[in-house]
């Protein structure tokens, strides 16, 4: 199978993504500023290494990258948070990470990125949601900067010229949780309103990472922003 690279994956969703990936068979490159903060069993596998670095540090995405098939993106804009939950002053923290990667991934002729964002970002088919349609307007009043790194990401990934070569895949997710889906689940790739018209649409993590590395295999959203939900 072939190896991935993966940023933003020393958190629950990395962690339920680079597990899926082993079963699959791939080797898996991790970049991550704090490598410390991945699980020591996944540190020592043979099949995983870690790059250190930062969303700036250029050079060291330009090493993630060599000889991958396939790039995973599971940045959040963390630090467009108050102080109080853990977020910093820094505006536009992903979108200035994926404009980083993406220059990287053009230079190196690695084409293929996946990645995740909110329902912050509206597709055209988007259908109403009574939960989204609270949750939405509330997260752009509490965090404004979470609301607009989201927003200019999907901005970024929409504008690519099709002489970058870049075929993406960014997955809307709102409420993730841990464990497997209840009754077996499976996910559910769409538009909002799909899934239910009332309550906040939810995600197993376990499914997310299949959701993933199925659109890596089938290739069936390439440049396309749809909405996964169990």
């Amino acid at each position: 199978m072939p190896q991935i690279t993966l940023f933003g994956g020393t958190g629950p969703t990395g962690n339920a993504l680079i597990r899926e990936a082993l079963r699959r068979g791939h080797t898996i490159v991790v970049f991550a500023r704090s490598p410390d903060k991945l699980d020591s069993e996944l540190r020592d596998s043979a099949r995983i290494s870690v790059i250190q670095g930062t969303l700036d540090s250029y050079s060291a995405i330009q090493r993630s990258l060599h000889n991958s098939a396939a790039v995973f993106v599971l940045l959040t804009p963390s630090d467009g948070l108050p102080g109080w939950a853990g977020g910093s002053s820094s505006p536009l923290t992903m979108t200035t990470g994926y404009r980083n990667i993406i220059r990287a991934m053009s230079k190196l002729s690695v084409k293929r990125l996946i990645g995740i964002g909110t329902p912050s970002h509206i597709e055209p088919q988007d259908g109403f949601n009574f939960g989204l349609k609270v949750t939405v307007p509330m997260l752009k009043l509490l965090a404004p900067k979470v609301f607009e790194d989201v927003v200019e990401t999907g901005k970024l990934l929409k504008g690519l010229r099709d002489d970058e070569n870049i075929d993406f895949t960014w997955l809307r997710v709102s409420l993730l949780y841990d464990g497997p889906a209840p009754g077996d689940k499976k996910y559910q790739l769409g538009f909002t309103g799909q899934g239910g018209r009332f309550l906040l649409p939810s995600l197993s993590r376990e499914e997310l990472a299949k959701a993933l590395l199925d659109e890596m295999e089938d290739g069936k959203w390439v440049r396309g922003m749809p909405f996964c939900w169990t």
